[in-house]
């Protein structure tokens, strides 16, 4: 798979609309390059948006960065979305989430990734990986501490992000990741498709079995755990918070409490944080003081203060 960058000059030219909701609009400009600097509503961030960081199987995947007031370097976290491996975009939770840890000081990647088949394990892992190397090599240029990178992901962002920071060849390389945060990401594939002889017969594959290229009928336990972070090398994961409900009826908080008792076992700094009576993509995690806590755990790890 091939991965090609641009950088998104600083320049622009003719107005445009960032990639938000329509209740939430900004005025910017677009330069040569087809990129967008956009200045937010808000005082305490300005954005850079539709920049290209990959292409990938003739697939062009972009990002948008959320950048705080101030001339930086910023610490800088990828935002990774959700949507079961197969929906959802850079904007999916760039509101509340992305933003939201703009105006606390740190800079945000919101990133498009494949999606589907396309996006099946492992592909849309490499993508996160080339979504840090982007931000390595271009993100001094906008500000951004390039030093230490994070990692931040919800549901199946969670997943992805958790997988990338735990690659083995990741280490001592660019797409490097210091510091993860996952929020309700599923964390071993295994556990969530096992099924009885009946089940395997009467329901529906879930969103786990499409993104391994599977079925629960046929299911290889070994890529299964190859594709879950429970099982990968711990010994070097970097620090880790990981944020859940304790209402989650679609991935079991049972997931991260065993990827945090995992973690610590490996003598990894791990936090767990359980939020009572939220759901899945449950409003709860926009709460500012959930926000706070994220923003101050990244802040630590990837400033060291």
């Amino acid at each position: 798979m091939a991965h090609s960058s641009n950088f998104a000059h600083d320049q622009c030219e003719a107005p445009t609309r960032a990639c938000r909701p329509p209740r939430d609009e900004r005025a910017g400009q677009k330069n040569g390059n087809g990129y967008h600097c956009v200045m937010m509503t808000s005082p305490h961030e300005r954005m850079v948006v539709d920049v290209e960081y990959a292409i990938a199987d003739g697939e062009r995947l972009l990002l948008d960065l959320y950048i705080p007031e101030g001339s930086g370097p910023h610490p800088v976290s990828l935002w990774v979305h959700g949507g079961a491996w197969l929906f959802g975009d850079r904007c999916s939770g760039a509101t509340s989430f992305a933003a939201g840890l703009a105006e606390r000081g740190v800079a945000i990647a919101s990133i498009d990734y494949r999606l589907g088949e396309a996006g099946a394990f492992p592909a849309s892992i490499d993508d996160v990986r080339a979504a840090v190397r982007w931000l390595r090599a271009h993100g001094a240029r906008h500000g951004l501490a390039i030093g230490r990178i994070g990692a931040w992901g919800a549901s199946a962002g969670g997943h992805l992000s958790l997988m990338a920071a735990l690659d083995p060849q990741s280490r001592s390389s660019a797409h490097r990741i210091d510091a993860v945060v996952d929020f309700f990401g599923p964390t071993d594939l295994v556990a969530r498709l096992a099924r009885t002889e009946l089940e395997r017969e009467v329901l529906p594959d879930p969103p786990d079995a499409r993104y391994l290229r599977t079925s629960v009928k046929t299911l290889d336990p070994h890529w299964a755990r190859a594709a879950s972070p429970l099982y990968q090398r711990l010994d070097h994961a970097p620090p880790t918070l990981i944020v859940h409900g304790d209402r989650d009826q679609q991935i079991a908080l049972d997931q991260s409490l065993r990827m945090h008792q995992a973690l610590v076992a490996a003598g990894r700094d791990s936090q767990l944080l359980v939020l009572g009576g939220a759901g899945h993509e449950d409003v709860r995690f926009q709460q500012s003081w959930v926000l706070d806590t994220t923003a101050a755990f990244l802040r630590h790890h990837l400033t060291g203060g």
